[in-house]
């Protein structure tokens, strides 16, 4: 008995499918993943953007011991800006704020302020990364930090993502 054209195939495309199926997903998976971190990434460029934006226009105290104050509204505007990827409780959160404020020759007047995971503050007399801008430029600085996760079906990549701005001073004291 003879078969007709094509008869023999039937199923082939069925078999084909299931091999590539796995393969077409662990790639959708990748890109989902992937752009999720990616989205992360330009929500930290976004909060320490408009931070550094927002301290850099804004009056500074007149006495020493309201800056934290200062400090913790700038820290407050970076999480807030940050479209949700800097809330309380991500994997990895930290942000750190300061005023660079090298005063020349005189005593250095810089101030930082950290939050971490746990939403513990603490204070600091130290710039929050080195940006070369010298030793007379008043500026500040926003640093943006936490874990992200690259799944790609059988792997899976813990990427730390962060940002850093600076913005020179704008704003003249006592205004």
């Amino acid at each position: 008995m003879r078969r007709g054209p094509g008869r023999g195939d039937d199923g082939v495309a069925v078999v084909e499918f299931a091999l590539v199926l796995p393969v077409l997903m662990v790639l959708l998976l990748g890109m989902v993943s992937g752009a999720t971190a990616w989205n992360q990434s330009q929500g930290l460029g976004q909060g320490s953007r408009v931070a550094a934006r927002f301290a850099s226009t804004l009056p500074l105290p007149e006495a020493d011991e309201d800056i934290d104050d200062w400090l913790d509204d700038t820290a407050d505007r970076a999480v807030a800006a940050s479209e949700g990827t800097m809330d309380a409780g991500v994997d990895g959160r930290a942000v750190c704020v300061a005023l660079v404020d090298p005063a020349g020759g005189a005593a250095d007047q810089t101030h930082s302020r950290r939050l971490d995971a746990a939403g513990v503050r603490t204070t600091g007399t130290d710039a929050c990364f080195d940006d070369g801008q010298g030793e007379v430029l008043t500026r500040v600085q926003v640093v943006l930090e936490r874990t992200g996760i690259l799944d790609i079906g059988f792997h899976r990549q813990h990427l730390e993502l962060r940002r850093q701005v600076v913005y020179r001073y704008e704003a003249d004291r006592g205004i």
